[in-house]
Formats: structure tokens, sequence, C-alpha cells
């Protein structure tokens, strides 16, 4: 494994220098590495004087044009380390790409980039990052304006290579950063291509924490007589980091426990790993519903995701990020303090990579892990191996962790208010607490509060470092073009293969270097093979896996769940915590992937209660197995002076003939006059006298338990309407734009409902100009200027579902 950049290229100034352990600054200064009066400037304005050993030691062999092999921990500086040498031989008017730096995850290539940028700010040499996920169209037109040092991932790179956008005739600087990585990854066979294509005297500069056998066979055939530069050890270790282990017990769900522990520990800010995409989606849910600000990281983020997510959390506008491994490699936050391990990795050497997101350049860390037996093989390795020491702590009791918590948050607002007056107010606060709604309202000032205080306090420690907090990205392209929602990625482009690859257990080194030298492991299709249909994708998601067990389960999306809450549901029904593998959902029914040791304990759920509605949970067949249930006969019409109501309330519902025309009735229906009942699972009919029908009508839409109850009048088959049109599309108009949104008419909620519910989640408020509202979503048309403003809400809780917000297609 290898260790991250380090994007500040130095040491801190002076007066924090003595702070720092010596192995972290060099004894001598930038002054005397001959370095020109643009990179001197750039490295003043960041107000470094002192550069790191990595960056001392590798700038001359590099400057001579000798090979390098450097072996260097986390945070040590090493995008400085290749990138001044870089940039003190490209001159500014170069045209041709002269530099390739190919890193593992867009992240890393994304960050080197624009420290590179950085660097280069006074001698203006250009630099582009390409890498999958973004518009391949605008990083073409960065090609072809020329652009000499291009920083990228390998899949990205190789399909402008074979595309013809990439000319790498000129290029005598290649970089590898965290090159076993890279190859853990699986792109041992793009990288040799890529270097295959460069020039026969280029240089090769290679950064790698440790030296397996794939990294000496690169070493073997791309360098000659290359320069080592030993850094670190064999055993790659983190210091200057505090580890501390909580134990997790059964009684509480572990989402609980997380919040005891923040309550108890008050961190500022963190990065909390994850080893699901869908633990990542229960924590983020779980943290806002709790009053933290949190944001989600992970691969089935689109790229534009990815990087606002990574924005808002750089600029200190959110507090708490919950990422998969994606976030391992290449994230530098500043002045990040904790990480904290929701769930250990199986590889303790990832463990490594994710706690040395914290106690870069010599600081001072703190890594939280949640531990449950299940990762007694990881702690295990983690003491033995790499002498890590865990301090015990004792998980505070539920009664302790809420003193705790309300007490540093009215310390934080006595500490804001100070010796200010504000007896305006005081009047409105009185009245506030009169009101029904004052808890809500009182929660939204309380988060909108703290929420902005953190983001002055980020804002004041950029300011007290004399650095410049970090700009949003622009995503759109050169033609103006709005992205389409869901991100496609292009024709012919390969999604990365650190996304593909992150999934719910990474097996070990060894186990993953035989699978890749298997003669049966399945071919990529080549780009002229036919495209699989839609259905051969989506059947292979939906089998079980060895050793799992496929269930069905009548919880889907229409009853406002998706893939974390559903596990949630379950869980709170009596299954067991954390034992769900995946799930996919439909709207009225899901499938749920568990091992098939725990496969009893989820069928234990049948016929317990969700809310109203019974639970079904069983083994899910093949079709062709299924045993073929007879329909059940024809509803008879109604008599003569009787009407036939339809309500969507059935034996799913827990309904029965006498407990709908009781649930009618306590909801206002007149009492005694169902004549007769007919149930179906999902719906049924209740009979009733012609002259009672409007009284039973009039309790279509009032709410039964979770669900909006409808009531309406049965048609025969033969006198039904035909099926209405489509809706006509409201037109676009200049200066507006269509947004949609994933809340309906089957959410319960009108055009208000809906505005109140984006407004809630952070959006401006009395922006929306106007709405087109569907069944199952809504178009609200908002101005261009605050387009912005309302994507933020993106990915935000709207109750037990996930708030989506993205640009309308275009026909």
């Amino acid at each position: 494994m290898s260790d991250n950049q380090e994007p500040t290229p130095g040491s801190p100034a002076p007066d924090e220098a003595p702070t720092r352990p010596a192995e972290y600054v060099a004894d001598i200064g930038f002054d005397e590495m001959n370095l020109s009066e643009p990179l001197r400037r750039a490295l003043a304005d960041v107000g470094y004087t002192n550069p790191t050993p990595v960056q001392a030691r590798a700038f001359k062999p590099a400057m001579e044009g000798r090979d390098l092999i450097v072996r260097s921990k986390t945070g040590t500086g090493k995008t400085a380390a290749f990138g001044l040498p870089l940039l003190e031989k490209i001159p500014a008017d170069e045209k041709r790409v002269r530099a390739l730096i190919l890193c593992p995850t867009r992240e890393l290539a994304i960050q080197v980039a624009e420290e590179l940028r950085s660097l280069s700010k006074y001698k203006g040499v250009k630099v582009a990052a390409i890498y999958g996920g973004a518009s391949m169209k605008q990083q073409e037109d960065a090609l072809e304006e020329g652009t000499p040092i291009i920083v990228g991932t390998p899949g990205r790179v190789f399909d402008h290579i074979n595309r013809g956008n990439l000319k790498l005739d000129g290029c005598d600087h290649a970089v590898l950063d965290e090159a076993d990585e890279m190859l853990n990854q699986g792109f041992y066979e793009e990288v040799t291509r890529i270097l295959d294509r460069l020039p026969k005297n280029r240089q090769v500069l290679l950064f790698s924490a440790t030296v397996p056998t794939d990294i000496q066979n690169l070493i073997a055939r791309y360098t000659t007589n290359a320069e080592t530069l030993l850094l670190s050890g064999d055993v790659f270790t983190v210091e200057h980091i505090h580890h501390i282990r909580y134990d997790v017990s059964e009684s509480f769900p572990k989402p609980r426990h997380l919040i005891y522990v923040l309550e108890k520990e008050e961190p500022q800010n963190a990065i909390i790993f994850c080893n699901t995409r869908d633990d990542t989606a229960l924590v983020t849910a779980v943290l806002n519903r709790n009053g933290f600000d949190a944001e989600l990281l992970n691969g089935d983020l689109p790229q534009k995701e990815r990087e606002r997510v990574m924005g808002k959390v750089k600029r200190g506008e959110v507090a708490f990020m919950v990422a998969t491994d994606i976030a391992a490699r290449g994230i530098d936050i500043s002045g990040l303090e904790y990480v904290i391990n929701y769930s250990l990795p199986e590889d303790a050497a990832v463990y490594l990579h994710r706690v040395g997101r914290t106690g870069r350049i010599g600081n001072k860390g703190t890594a939280i892990n949640l531990f449950s037996g299940r990762e007694l093989a990881t702690f295990t390795t983690l003491e033995k191996k790499y002498g890590i020491k865990f301090e015990m702590r004792e998980m505070p009791a539920p009664e302790e962790a809420m003193r705790l918590w309300t007490e540093r948050h009215v310390r934080e607002i006595h500490e804001a208010a100070g010796s200010s007056i504000f007896e305006g107010f005081l009047p409105l606060a009185s009245q506030l607490k009169t009101r029904t709604d004052a808890d809500d309202l009182i929660a939204f000032l309380l988060k909108y509060f703290f929420s902005h205080l953190r983001m002055e306090k980020a804002a004041a420690q950029f300011a007290a470092e004399g650095r410049e907090p970090p700009q949003e990205r622009k995503t759109e392209s050169r033609e103006g073009g709005r992205r389409e929602r869901g991100d496609k990625r292009e024709r012919g482009e390969r999604r990365e293969r650190g996304d593909r690859e992150e999934r719910r257990e990474r097996p070990p080194r060894a186990e993953r270097t035989e699978r890749a030298e298997s003669p049966e492991r399945e071919r990529r299709p080549r780009r002229d093979e036919p495209r699989r249909e839609r259905g051969e994708r989506t059947s292979a998601a939906l089998e079980a896996g060895p050793g799992e067990v496929k269930l069905w389960v009548n919880l889907g999306t229409a009853d406002g769940l998706g893939p974390g809450s559903i596990a949630t549901a379950m869980e709170d029904a009596g299954a067991p915590v954390g034992k769900m593998v995946r799930a996919e959902l439909r709207p009225t029914f899901a499938y749920v992937f568990v091992a098939e040791d725990d496969a009893p304990a989820f069928e234990t759920l049948n016929g317990k209660q969700h809310g109203t509605k019974t639970l079904r949970v069983e083994r899910s067949k093949p079709r062709t197995e299924r045993e073929s249930t007879p329909r059940p006969p024809p509803s008879p019409d109604a008599g003569p002076g009787e009407a036939k109501l339809w309500t969507n309330l059935g034996t799913d519902d827990g309904m029965d003939e006498a407990k709908l025309p009781a649930a009618l009735e306590a909801l206002g229906a007149p009492a005694g006059k169902v004549l007769k009942v007919v149930m179906r699972p999902t719906y049924g009919y209740a009979y009733v006298a012609e002259a009672d029908a409007p009284a039973f009508e009039a309790l279509n839409g009032k709410p039964h338990g979770d669900k909006p109850l409808k009531v309406e009048r049965h048609r025969p088959r033969g006198a039904r309407e035909e099926r209405r049109p489509r809706p006509e599309a409201v037109p676009d108009v200049p200066g507006q734009t269509r947004l949609w949104v994933g809340l309906g008419r089957q959410d319960g909620l009108d055009e208000a409902g809906v505005t109140a519910a984006l407004e809630a989640a952070g959006a401006p408020a009395g922006k929306v100009v106007r709405m087109d509202l569907r069944p199952t979503y809504a178009y609200v048309f908002v101005a261009d200027e605050d387009v912005a403003g309302f994507e933020t809400t993106h990915g935000k809780p709207h109750g037990d579902r996930t708030l989506k917000v993205e640009r309308a297609k275009k026909k």
C-alpha cells in the first residue's frame, strides 16, 4: 500500500517549525534549492519556508533527469517533491504534453492538479486533470489548447490516448503517484500500456510506500539506473495519532453508539469511514436526523456530487464526511483532527491509510474506532504487526451523552453571544415559545446558527494561516451544456476501476492477484462489440451470491424506504443488526440479500408489524419454480341501490373483513354502514348503500398511519375511461432552470408541501417560480442564479428518504 500526497508543499512557517518532528522538516530552506523567482513567490504565498525531507532529497536528482524510486510515509509532501522540479524544467509557453502524472483515484488526481496549479501561479504553466465521470468534451478542449502537465487516472488517460486526443511523443516525464495502490486496483495493464507509449528517453518518478513484486517489475522494465530514496521503512506505519477503541454492544443499533461517541468526544469535524455504501447512506441519514451536519461520499455518487461534497468539507461548510475507502486515498482536509472508523476494514493496511487523513506533516490526530467481535482479526493485526496501542474508553450511557451534547451546544451559544444585547428579539422569542410549532422553529434556528458558526470558524482558520478557502469547482463544459440527470458516462468511456471495485469486502492481496491471473477471468468487452441489454446487466445484480439468500419483502420505495432505511426498518422489527448484505428496492416490494446463516432470523419477521403494515418475508424463488397461485374469483358487482368502493387498504396492511370497516369508521365514516367487504393483499372493496357513499368518499386523503387513504368508486372494466393522456410538459422559460425533484403527490405533498420540503432541506426561501407536480416526482422551476442553492439539497434527508434534486433532462 502507499501513502497519500500532502497538498501543502512544505513545512509550516518558522514560528511553528519547532512543534514538528525533525523528520518532517529538512535541514535546508527553499532558498538553498535555487528555485526560480515565480516558484519562490508561490511558496511564500502559502507561508512555507522549509521543505520536507522528501522534497529536499528528491529535487536535485529529479532536476538532473534521473529516474527516482521514492518511499515515504503518509503526509510528507510528495506532490511538491515531484511538482517543483517539473515546474522548474517546463517553460511557461510549452504547448506539448511534457509531464504525465498518474493517480489511482479521481479525488487524488483533482487534488494533485490543484496543488500544481497553485505552485505554478506566477510561472503560468498550464495543468489539466483528466478523470472519469467528468465531461470528456471539456477535457478534449484542454488537451487541444495545449497543456504541458497532465494529471489523471489510468482509465481515462488511456481512453484519451486511444481516441487520439492525448499525444505523448513529447512527454519526457512520467510520475506514478501511489504506485502500489494503483496496481492494487487492477491498473497494471493500463499503466504499462501508457508507459509503452512514452519516448524511450523519458524520466520516471515512482512514489510508493511499499515495493511489492509488481512494483519491482515496473522498476526493472521502465527505469534506468534509478536512484532510490528510502524515507520510510519496510513496514508502513502512521505516527502522531492517538488510537481510541469503543466496544459496541448489541443493546443499541450501531448508529446510536456512534451518536453517543460523537456527543462524548465533541469532534469539530471528522471523516467517518464505513465498509459499505449502504452504511454510508444509513449513517449520514442518522447523523442529520440527530443534528449533526453530514454528507456522504461513495462510488455511487456522480462525479459532480463527489466534487461538491469535497468542496463543502474543505471549506468547512459541513462537519462530518461519511465515506467508503474511496476517501482513504488522496484526501487532505486542513485542520482535520479526527478520523472515525464506524467499521474496521478487513485489510489492516487500509486502516493505516484511513487514519492517515489526520496527523498530517507531523501534526497530532485522533482515530476513534467502534469495535465489535467481528473485527477481532483486524484489531489483532494492528496491535501485533503494526504495534498500534489502543486506549480503551467506556461507551457513555444515553443520558450522559445527551447531557454532554446539550452542555456543549449551550456553551457555544453563550460564547458566540458574548455580551451582546438582543432586547429587540425578546418579544419574538416569547411569542415563539407559545406556538405549537415552536420546537420545529427553534430546531431550524439552531441548525442555521451552528452551520454558520462552523463556517465562520473555518474562514477564520484560513485567514489565520494566510490562505484563501477552497473555491467551488465549475463543472460545466465550454458549451454551457448542462449535465444530464444521472451524470451518465459518455459513449465509449469506461468507469474508473477504483470505483468499480468498491465493494462490501476487499479480499486479501494474494487472493486478488490469483484472481487477476486466472484464465477464466471474464474479459472486458471490446469497444466494437454490441452493448448488453439493460435486463442483462440488472439480472446479475438480482441473483444471490455464494453463501447468500435472496429474500422477498413487501416493503418498497412507496413506503418511503431506501437501501439504508429498509435495513433499519427490518432491524426495528427484530432482524439481526448489520446483517443485511444489500437490497434492491421496487415500488411495492424489495429483494433483500443476507448470508445463508442469517436467513432464518430474517424469516421470523414474517407477520410482524411495520407501522400499520404486516410484514411478509419469504425466500425468493426463480419464476419457473414458483407455484402458480390461482387468481381469486372476481369481486361481485354492486347490487341495486349499492355502491362498490375501492380503498388502498388490504391484507398486507393488517386488514380483514372486520378491521377494514373499523378503520374507515375511525376516520369518520358512518358507523355500521358497510354491507360487505372483499379483501385483496394491497386493496379492498367496501359495499355500502348508494346514499352513504358520499360520506365514505369524503375520507379520501385522510391519513391512516403513515399512509394517505384512497377511497373511490369502483367502475366495471367495460365502463372505465380510456387511460388518461400524459400531461403536457410545462414549457421552459428563458432565465429559468427546470429541476427534477423526487417528491410527488404519492408522498402526500402538494406544490406548497414540495416547496416547504426543499426549503427545510436548505434551499433558498421563496425562490420557487412555478411547479409541475406529478404522482412520484415534480418539476420545479427556479431562476438560473438560484439553481446552485437548490442543488445543494441533493442527498439531504427527507423523513426516512434521501432527497433527490437534479437538473431535468432535455427531451
